[in-house]
């Protein structure tokens, strides 16, 4: 006997000289279907074929439906009659019904589901291919919007009001857009003393200003797609600076720092350089915007700030240094009078007695040349050697080289550093007095022990260098960058001048906070410079 899939493909229309269509061919297209389709007798209303879509959508295995009335896949046998009265009346007409009905699955559970059934006469019976579709959670988004919508018509009345001031908002912000991008696009257009560059990702120049073309010489057409490491004279073949200091611009939202920038005719001269990330969605970034501004005039400025900052310390010291060179004068003079008077009186002096006269004139001697060493040190600029400084060496070979007198003076050293600190520009020599010097006072500071501990970490655009030690803290009232003012019986008050001059001279800063009797702690900053990153 022939099965129901041959009897359909008997019954359907073939081209003339195509081959019939055979019973793998009709299963394995209802099989390639999503869909529920399963196949009934139409005088017994069993099921005579089940798809996989059947068998997922009911839960029903084919071995368990097949030839049982298809009465058991509907809600209840009410809307099993309805369903089929109402195909019948459309299967004369068209020879297909469609509609929406309430099936029951194996579990017991009903769904809402478009039904297609359409029937196929053969010469040994009719049948009915149905094809079954779930709708329910389109049903259930039905409600949840009909209820949304009722819910929204009842309060529309009471919330007109504020959807009105909020259309209100909405359109002014609007306008404040336009007209923030309307004044963005006229100083784009008119700023011409400063490049404004947007980059891709990867750093290459997507858009620029008209400045561009006034600071570098390059037009539009021609900056596009340039790298940025091009611009520069550091590093004009070397991109993997810029690249960090883009990546440092992503982590800290911007970096600013200053270079020699080298227009199209190769010239070069200083700029400052500020780099922004722009975000897009998820945060993620979309691109950068660089700030670029001619900084040889400022530069001039700060240079002749910093030569009267200078020459008015110099000033100061002069007469400061009067006084403290007049007490170690009347010292010596003092001595010098008694060994004229003894020699003057035939009076002989003991051993002891010139031993100790000679130990004074030595003492106030060497006081001298402690305090005119140190007063040539801050009356002449800081000549710094710009290197690429890792602080972290320094600081560890540093902390070696002072070893030897913590050992004897009992103090215990503990290093705190960030694992990726940046590398800075500076002289490694200058850096290296300032951290010796803020290390021996905090030793002479803790006279019985304690401990001493050396931090380094990144602070935003620059790197800090804590100092914190467990002495007897500086006075309230006394600040130690003073000149010629210090706590130590023997200091000159100058070292701490001297550090803060070096610090400056690398664009950095220095303070301090000290509770007596507790601790004292000195912070350096320098700019990190993330192009110094090796």
């Amino acid at each position: 006997m022939d099965s129901p899939l041959e009897e359909l493909s008997i019954f359907m229309p073939m081209p003339t000289g195509s081959p019939p269509l055979d019973e793998r061919f009709l299963s394995a297209l209802y099989k390639g279907l999503i869909e529920a389709v399963f196949v009934i007798e139409l005088n017994s209303r069993c099921l005579v074929y089940w798809n996989d879509g059947a068998a997922a959508l009911f839960k029903y295995p084919e071995s368990e439906i097949l030839h049982q009335p298809v009465e058991r896949l509907f809600a209840d046998h009410s809307v099993s009659e309805r369903v089929f009265a109402a195909a019948l009346q459309q299967f004369s007409k068209n020879g297909a019904w469609r509609g929406e009905c309430e099936y029951r699955r194996r579990n017991g559970s009903t769904f809402v589901a478009e039904t297609t059934q359409s029937l196929l006469g053969t010469e040994r019976g009719s049948y009915v291919v149905m094809i079954v579709r779930d709708i329910s959670e389109n049903k259930e988004r039905e409600q949840v919007i009909h209820w949304l919508n009722e819910q929204l018509a009842a309060r529309f009345s009471e919330r007109a009001s504020e959807l009105i001031a909020k259309g209100n908002e909405l359109e002014k912000a609007e306008n404040q857009r336009r007209q923030t991008e309307r004044l963005l696009e006229i100083l784009m257009r008119n700023l011409t003393n400063n490049a404004i560059l947007f980059l891709s990702p990867d750093g290459r120049v997507v858009h620029a200003n008209s400045g561009t073309d006034h600071l570098l010489g390059y037009s539009a057409g021609e900056i596009e797609g340039i790298h940025l490491s091009r611009l520069f004279k550091s590093t004009p073949a070397d991109p993997a600076k810029w690249n960090r200091m883009l990546e440092q611009a992503a982590r800290q939202n911007s970096v600013r720092d200053y270079d020699w920038l080298m227009p199209k005719n190769g010239s070069y001269f200083s700029a400052r350089v500020e780099l922004l990330p722009l975000r897009g969605e998820a945060d993620v970034v979309d691109g950068y915007l660089v700030l670029l501004r001619d900084d040889t005039e400022q530069k001039k400025v700060r240079e002749q700030l910093r030569e009267k900052e200078h020459l008015a310390t110099i000033g100061t010291a002069t007469a400061m240094l009067a006084h403290e060179i007049r007490n170690p004068l009347n010292g010596m003079s003092t001595t010098v009078q008694f060994l004229e008077r003894s020699l003057q009186n035939d009076f002989e002096p003991t051993k002891e007695m010139v031993v100790s006269t000679v130990h004074d004139l030595k003492s106030e001697i060497s006081r001298l040349q402690a305090l005119l060493g140190d007063f040539h040190a801050i009356s002449h600029p800081q000549q710094v050697n710009s290197l690429s400084v890792d602080l972290v060496e320094l600081l560890r070979r540093l902390s070696s080289l002072v070893m030897p007198e913590s050992l004897k003076q009992k103090i215990k050293i503990v290093e705190q550093f960030d694992g990726d600190l940046p590398r800075v520009w500076g002289d490694p020599d200058k850096l290296k007095q300032v951290f010796l010097n803020l290390v021996n006072n905090a030793f002479e500071a803790m006279p019985t022990g304690g401990t001493l501990t050396v931090k380094a970490y990144a602070a935003r655009e620059r790197v800090c260098i804590e100092i914190m030690d467990t002495g007897v803290g500086i006075p309230d009232g006394l600040n130690v960058f003073d000149l010629f003012r210090s706590t130590k019986a023997h200091g000159t008050g100058l070292g701490l001048a001297i550090a803060r001059q070096i610090i400056l001279a690398h664009h950095g800063t220095i303070d301090y906070s000290s509770q007596v009797g507790v601790a004292t702690t000195f912070r350096v900053y320098l700019p990190a410079n993330s192009s110094a990153s090796e």
